[in-house]
């Protein structure tokens, strides 16, 4: 597997030399996120509740009890931000991960001093499949934008995915998924946590659930909502 993961990354770098990247959204070629495309995607900012959809101002609606305080998301996944996030996750485009992380720094706020940024960590058979952590990458990026420190906090105790199940069925799967890092003192901190894709938000609820547990408050900030059909 290890070497499958070196022969993606050659043919990436070999890519990018000879055929590079197209926009995202209107395929012009050199750059893989143009800043007309950009201005498009951050023109447009997810203004709804990321666990039902209905529009609120702070990410999480009051009909809701979560361990979420504040949400933040780039988009709805549609367009130019899904195509860069599929590049990304699916087809080795490592380059996307740095427009992915400005898309970050342009829709969310100042931070409260003193936060600390982390990351849902992604399965781990996924991680060996591409070669890399996606939303690992996105955050490190994004670490270096806000001038602030990436810390891993939790672990994954599961292989499970939930790619094509229910609503119902993610409720159940993130049962005891994720388990705290050992030597990290979060208490009476903001923690900011980073995602790709919201659906149900059972995946951010059960992260979120287990930082609380640690003592911190959680805002979350994801790159695109897509609701289950």
């Amino acid at each position: 597997m290890g070497g499958l993961n070196v022969k993606n990354t050659m043919v990436e770098r070999v890519l990018q030399i000879v055929a590079p990247h197209p926009c995202s959204g209107c395929g012009k070629v050199g750059t893989i996120l143009c800043e007309d495309c950009k201005y498009d995607i951050i023109n447009e900012p997810f203004s709804g509740c990321i666990l039902c959809g209905s529009y609120t101002l702070y990410g999480i609606c009051e009909a809701h009890a979560s361990p979420i305080t504040r949400a933040f998301t780039v988009g709805t996944r549609s367009g130019a931000l899904e195509e860069l996030i599929n590049r990304l996750k699916f087809h080795y485009a490592k380059a996307a991960a740095r427009p992915l992380a400005d898309l970050f720094n342009e829709v969310l706020p100042l931070l409260p001093d003193g936060s600390i940024l982390t990351f849902v960590p992604t399965v781990r058979a996924h991680i060996r499949e591409r070669g890399y952590d996606h939303i690992g990458l996105v955050a490190t990026y994004f670490s270096l934008l806000r001038e602030m420190p990436l810390t891993s906090l939790l672990r994954r105790r599961t292989k499970i995915t939930q790619h094509t199940a229910t609503r119902e069925a993610r409720q159940l799967q993130v049962v005891d998924t994720f388990e705290a890092m050992d030597g990290v003192d979060i208490r009476e901190k903001v923690v900011l946590l980073l995602d790709d894709v919201v659906t149900t938000g059972a995946t951010l609820q059960a992260a979120a659930l287990k930082l609380v547990g640690m003592g911190a408050t959680v805002w979350v900030a994801t790159l695109a909502y897509q609701p289950l059909d």
